[in-house]
């Protein structure tokens, strides 16, 4: 059950990585490497996430019986159910362009290494930086030193490849048995990218992680990219497209006005994602082959269900 961006999305999203394969350390994967297949377990069975809160607290205890998934519209059965016991790989892709600079800067660096010391003995921490090109500085083995070093050394600058760096941390390789968390922290508008909105949203339908996308700026209605295509999303807000990236993958959006807390912003996306139910099963009654739409409800009242919205079996 392979994951991958195929035709024009497979060349486009090629030329991302190898653009920013230049950039990265030289211990970053080949491009050439394929991304992990999204939701396996194993040869057959599908796991999906799902957040669910009251009152903006997460609702605990629930079992297997308290859920009801559906795929393209038939009633699956949930064949087990986990929460909170899976380590998490964290990606943060910070956008370092001339719109980041200042106070902002300073805001985030404080942020990241509270987030850092939140994270649990077996969770990781990876940040990838972007303006025109896209730079890992600290990889998921990177010790304590080198990460502090990337974020005393961060400056702001450049034109905004949000939709190739977004593509580049969504198709790089994860590590089976972890849940995978990319934070983009943008003020959402690209100006430079080689991929449009229309390939980004197709490649995070076909790649495992969540994405939580954190606005710099409340201003919601500005175009998603400098650079008009003649693709669907070519006219896309930047609140459109972003909500859209933060449901497909079961993710949400956080908009940080000036002056506001960026830290308390990625503790909260932090706890959102750990406190998220990972159902299994295995897909019954339908085609396996192409695209899928998930349904996950809860029998209780007044909660706020976050999941995927479906996935590409290939």
């Amino acid at each position: 059950m392979t994951r991958r961006p195929v035709g024009a999305v497979a060349a486009i999203v090629g030329a991302v990585a190898l653009t920013a394969s230049s950039a990265v350390a030289q211990t970053a994967p080949p491009a050439a490497q394929e991304p992990a297949p999204v939701f396996r377990a194993s040869a057959d069975v599908v796991s999906v996430e799902a957040s669910v809160r009251r009152d903006r607290r997460p609702v605990t205890g629930l079992t297997t019986a308290d859920f009801e998934l559906l795929d393209n519209g038939v009633p699956q059965q949930i064949t087990n159910l986990i929460y909170e016991k899976l380590p998490i790989d964290v990606t943060v892709v910070l956008d370092v362009s001339a719109s980041v600079t200042g106070a902002v800067l300073d805001e985030l660096r404080r942020a990241l290494r509270q987030l850092r010391s939140d994270l649990g003995p077996q969770d990781r921490l990876r940040l990838l930086t972007f303006n025109m090109s896209v730079r890992r500085v600290a990889d998921f083995d990177a010790p304590a030193a080198t990460v502090d070093s990337a974020l005393a050394s961060l400056t702001g600058g450049g034109s905004s490849a949000v939709f190739d760096s977004l593509a580049v941390a969504l198709v790089s390789p994860v590590a089976a048995g972890r849940r995978q968390l990319i934070v983009l922290f943008s003020d959402g508008q690209d100006s430079s990218s080689i991929s449009d909105a229309d390939t980004l949203l197709d490649v995070a339908r076909r790649t495992a992680p969540t994405v939580a996308v954190v606005l710099s700026s409340t201003s919601r209605q500005r175009p998603a990219a400098l650079l008009r295509t003649a693709s669907a999303l070519g006219s896309a807000t930047v609140g459109d497209l972003a909500d859209q990236i933060a449901n497909e993958t079961g993710g949400f959006v956080a908009a940080v006005a000036p002056g506001e807390n960026i830290t308390s912003t990625f503790r909260r996306v932090l706890d959102q994602f750990r406190t998220s139910y990972i159902l299994y099963f295995t897909p019954s009654g339908v085609e396996r082959v192409g695209n899928h739409t998930i349904e996950v409800r809860v029998k209780r009242a007044k909660v706020e269900i976050r999941s995927r919205r479906g996935y590409v079996w290939r």
